[in-house]
């Protein structure tokens, strides 16, 4: 240890420098000291060379990772988020109207069974939707018509509730209502209290 030539306090050979410069600045000895230690070997700390940045090995597979994960992410995000319902979500108290359509759906002559809480999901409730299944017996499903405000009570079309269900209309062989026949047509409008058989050749579930 080395001692101030000024205030004796003990300090370290590298550091007595900035100490004069730091404490002393205005003594008026200092400026020759400084030039004077500035010659003298060992009294300037050397300085350290930084070592180039470099990655490790698993930081560069962890970057390359999270970079394809992200571009990944980019181009599924798209497919990933669900596609808006087909028809209002609604509070299904059917504040405008509230009606029922009864629909059977024949596949080579025997009842289709309709599942349960077709367009009801857990953030929505469409304004076409089922709440119990097919009747066992007769295959027939009631399908809920309940829009809420007078913008959304319009006739809806039994081709509209296949889109909300996820079946396509195809192509039916007979389609009656209310007993009559008539023309088979996926713009078929959702009536209340109204009865519906739609034939098929073939049709799945």
């Amino acid at each position: 240890m080395d001692h101030c030539p000024i205030c004796d306090v003990a300090v370290r050979p590298e550091n007595l420098l900035r100490h004069l410069n730091d404490i002393h600045p205005r003594h008026p000895d200092t400026p020759k000291l400084v030039e004077r230690l500035k010659s003298e070997p060992g009294r300037i700390a050397a300085r350290r060379r930084s070592d180039p940045f470099r990655l490790k090995r698993w930081q560069t597979i962890a970057i390359l990772v999270a970079i394809l994960l992200g571009v990944g992410i980019y181009f599924l995000l798209p497919y990933l988020s669900p596609a808006p319902p087909l028809v209002p979500c609604v509070s299904g108290s059917g504040t405008a109207y509230h009606w029922h359509t009864y629909l059977t759906i024949k596949s080579a002559g025997n009842p289709v069974m309709i599942p349960a809480n077709i367009g009801i999901s857990f953030t929505c409730m469409e304004l076409l939707h089922t709440h119990g299944g097919s009747d066992p017996a007769t295959g027939q499903v009631v399908i809920h018509i309940e829009p809420d405000t007078a913008q959304q009570a319009r006739t809806y079309t039994v081709g509209e509730f296949f889109g909300v269900w996820g079946k396509p209309f195809g192509s039916p062989t007979r389609m009656l209502q209310n007993g009559n026949p008539i023309t088979p047509s996926s713009a078929v409008g959702l009536v209340d209290l109204e009865t519906l058989v739609i034939e098929y050749t073939s049709f799945s579930a």
